[in-house]
């Protein structure tokens, strides 16, 4: 089976990689994929993150009806009332209800999700923002935005109801490892005063992206980031501001790593050579 076929098994496969099958399930699937080369191949290409998700925006983006949600978009905003003039006015609009209508709420989710799943794949006449932000989109460091921007809506209270679950931390670095091929354990992420509270896989650019999430008492959350793509150099340890964080990030000849937070200069620079040297032994 090609990676572009669906297969019968891939929920269970995807669930296998991602730790989230029952331990009876699990045992099953294991003793399948010892017996069953094509299954287990199937898994690796799973793992590997090829499955062909760009062809796939692509062919949304070519069917999905952009012009006509647009209308319904401008529409309703031609139906929104004019702006009222005094408290009594305001108050009298809050009571009546107004909101925009279903359709136009529905035209508008559509719009983002296109907008936002789609864009990285569109030819640059389509792309939906301005070139300035086209070019920023497809340097080398653009991960790095990309993870500072969703870093900012991490706060303290984010992460300090997580239980400290040293099993399930292990269970996902596992899986995290399966994705990156770098053996990822408690120890080899540990860092001295900050606890470690979650792991995420993501994907960027249709290569796996994982975030280990952190909390320090006196900075608040930080995340050490590991990208299973490079731009082709080898970088060394390099502090740099962005969106408002403290970066320090580098690079191996297989992957990109960052280090992100509001810990002050030095600090940060310690912990990443920490990290530095505990993944690459």
């Amino acid at each position: 089976m090609s990676v572009d076929e669906m297969g019968s098994d891939d929920a269970g496969l995807v669930a296998f990689l991602d730790g989230a099958l029952p331990p009876e399930e699990r045992a099953k699937l294991e003793i399948r994929l010892a017996q069953e080369p094509a299954l287990k191949a199937r898994l690796d290409a799973l793992a590997a993150g090829s499955l062909p998700f760009k062809p796939s925006y692509e062919a949304l983006s070519a069917h999905a009806p952009l012009a006509r949600l647009e209308a319904i978009l401008a529409e309703s905003k031609a139906a929104v009332p004019a702006p009222v003039a005094n408290d009594n006015a305001k108050e009298s609009a809050k009571r009546s209800g107004w909101r925009l209508p279903p359709a136009a709420v529905a035209a508008a989710l559509a719009l983002f999700v296109l907008g936002t799943g789609v864009g990285h794949y569109l030819p640059p006449g389509l792309w939906p923002l301005p070139a300035a932000q086209r070019v920023d989109r497809d340097a080398p460091d653009s991960w790095r935005s990309v993870v500072a921007e969703y870093w900012g809506l991490t706060t303290s209270q984010t992460l300090d109801w997580m239980p400290n679950d040293a099993a399930t931390a292990q269970r996902d670095l596992t899986v995290a490892t399966r994705r990156l091929g770098l053996p990822l354990t408690s120890d080899k992420v540990a860092l001295p005063a900050q606890e470690l509270k979650r792991v995420e896989l993501f994907h960027y650019d249709n290569a796996p992206l994982v975030e280990i999430a952190y909390l320090d008492e006196l900075t608040g959350p930080l995340a050490f980031c590991i990208y299973a793509n490079n731009p082709g150099t080898v970088t060394p340890p390099t502090l740099e501001q962005r969106k408002g964080f403290n970066v320090v990030y580098w690079s191996d000849t297989q992957r990109s790593y960052m280090l992100i937070g509001q810990g002050p200069d030095e600090i940060m620079q310690k912990l990443a050579a920490i990290l530095v040297k505990q993944t690459a032994t």
